[in-house]
């Protein structure tokens, strides 16, 4: 009687422990919903709306600008987006296109390109060239069926320039 007993007990333990299965492969949504995303992205940095562009962004999002320090959470976002079309003017035409995404469940992560261009005269931020363009990459997540930037990073693939050599004062 004791060896059914321990029996039962090692079934039921085994059972118990079945990894839970994957999680759902949801690239094809992900890629569908984050393709119309940057689309907007594009449109809403040309009409200058930071709010609606904070908006695309998690409640408790962080985006990491180059060359700046993190910004945390969505006010904070809208106000460095504030901030960036103040100091423009015209905004710059902005193309974003994102190379892959990968998503599992209500995770996604996209790799992309981004390019962006001033028209001849406008205003520009102190030391924005004229035209740059880079790579990014957002960890998204789907919030009650709506993707959102959890975090958000990019940089230019455009050199920062160079600082003047100092002259060697020793002799």
């Amino acid at each position: 009687m004791r060896p059914r007993h321990t029996l039962s007990i090692l079934l039921a333990a085994a059972l118990g422990c079945q990894a839970a299965p994957p999680p759902k492969d949801t690239s094809a949504e992900a890629k569908q919903a984050i393709d119309a995303a940057d689309a907007k992205w594009a449109r809403l940095t040309a009409a200058g709306h930071a709010d609606s562009l904070a908006d695309l962004y998690h409640a408790n999002g962080v985006m990491l600008p180059p060359n700046m320090p993190p910004m945390r959470g969505r006010e904070a976002i809208r106000g460095f987006m504030t901030t960036m079309n103040s100091m423009s003017s015209p905004p710059p035409v902005l193309t974003v296109r994102a190379e892959s995404i990968w998503a599992q469940g209500p995770l996604a992560l996209e790799l992309g390109r981004w390019n962006f261009a001033w028209a001849a005269g406008a205003k520009r931020p102190p030391g924005a060239p004229a035209a740059d363009s880079g790579k990014y990459m957002v960890r998204w997540v789907n919030e009650n069926g709506r993707w959102l930037m959890v975090q958000d990073i990019w940089n230019s693939d455009v050199a920062l320039p160079m600082a003047p050599a100092m002259p060697n004062t020793k002799k």
